[in-house]
């Protein structure tokens, strides 16, 4: 039975290539998919080949905000900017992109909800309208369950004492890895399931698409989001110069996708390119080392590209991340600040040394067994929420 599937994100700029787990297999069983977000990922659903919904703002797009959360970054650290991007500021977010939800799903009352785990908004209008409904961790998941019964929770009940809800509850989540990786406490309500990426992103464009060069590959990229905030721009930017003295040093080839701080990293080496964007998961299936921010769906696109990685984590669950896969023998891990001949005897050790690549490829192993996504059955699975009850996940 074809369903009509609404899928949520919130305004980073990565974000819906964090949700194409549940996005290609959603098309592909042949469901209606209709995603609804801000208008900046209005491109990104005419990619993917589905219906396109305005909900919520660019709101993380804001000057304001972005100073206020880089200078909290910057003189307070990691954990006190976790604590008040996700801990206030997103349940600050919930209320309006909870009212663009319930008009757009009252008009149209979709089948099943996937909403991005953090999406309180998208949580809170299913929750209203007694729709199934289910998280799709994009990373946050175990930064949510940190914060939740200290900040989150306290934040959005308010909210739902306005619409006669019981307290507000996390939704089970679909995580597109093994649970274990990324949660020191895998929570009972997170299912593990294949992880799929948008077919685009697959296929190297014809610049890349040549013979490689007897030299290894290493490709950088820091994501999407510290070079898209201000406050933060010059940290980063610091980060990749540093990156690129260490491997000019070392007998490589270079990709750095740098985003709109591409056109200040440019120099005249011929073995290092810099460009905006390129198609990650393809690109690393080609590199024979990633240096990466350590974002999860970067990770995980190393993963399946078999390529260790040297992970820098900036912010949110990055640091964490990085930490994990490097216990897991999966890459090495340094701190964003490391000076060049660090990089580069990090990066000396991942070339020459067998076993990363081997870990990797037995977690790319892994990860393929994951179940295959069948939102006919998740949907049976899911017990509707109603206002005033508490909804009941069966997963």
């Amino acid at each position: 039975m074809a369903l009509r599937m609404a899928i949520t994100a919130e305004p980073i700029p990565s974000h819906v290539s964090a949700l194409d787990h549940v996005i290609r297999p959603a098309r592909e069983q042949g469901h209606h998919v209709a995603l609804h977000a801000s208008g900046m990922f209005r491109r990104d659903a005419r990619r993917r080949g589905v219906e396109f919904h305005g909900a919520g703002t660019n709101w993380t797009c804001d000057p304001t905000v972005q100073r206020t959360v880089s200078a909290i970054w910057s003189g307070s650290g990691n954990a006190v900017f976790n604590r008040y991007v996700f801990g206030h500021l997103w349940p600050e977010q919930a209320e309006a992109k909870a009212r663009d939800l319930l008009t757009a799903w009252t008009r149209e009352r979709p089948d099943l909800v996937v909403a991005e785990c953090g999406d309180h908004g998208a949580h809170l209008a299913a929750r209203i309208l007694g729709l199934p409904l289910l998280a799709a961790d994009n990373g946050l998941g175990p930064l949510l369950l940190d914060l939740w019964e200290t900040d989150i929770a306290p934040a959005l009940s308010p909210l739902c004492e306005r619409y006669e809800l019981d307290a507000p509850t996390l939704p089970a989540m679909l995580t597109p890895a093994p649970v274990e990786w990324f949660y020191r406490t895998p929570p009972p309500s997170a299912r593990a399931v294949r992880r799929t990426v948008a077919e685009y992103r697959t296929v190297l464009p014809e610049w890349l698409d040549r013979s490689p060069s007897s030299r290894p590959l290493v490709y950088v990229s820091l994501g999407t989001l510290t070079t898209a905030m201000s406050g933060l721009r010059t940290v980063v930017e610091s980060a990749y110069r540093e990156i690129m003295a260490a491997l000019s040093g070392i007998g490589c080839d270079v990709i750095v996708s740098a985003g709109d701080l591409a056109e200040r990293l440019r120099g005249a080496d011929p073995r290092v390119t810099v460009v905006e964007h390129v198609p990650q998961p393809a690109l690393l299936r080609r590199a024979d080392l990633f240096v990466t921010h350590g974002g999860r769906a970067s990770l995980l696109d190393a993963v399946q590209g078999a390529t260790p990685v040297l992970g820098m984590g900036v912010l949110a669950d990055q640091p964490d991340n990085t930490a994990s896969f490097a216990r897991r023998g999966l890459g090495r891990a340094l701190d964003i600040g490391a000076a060049r001949d660090q990089i580069a005897d990090a990066v000396t050790d991942l070339l020459g040394t067998a076993r990363y690549g081997a870990a990797m490829s037995a977690a790319d192993a892994a990860l393929s067994q994951l179940p295959p996504l069948d939102f006919a059955e998740l949907r049976e699975s899911v017990r509707p929420g109603a206002v005033g009850a508490s909804p009941s996940y069966g997963i």
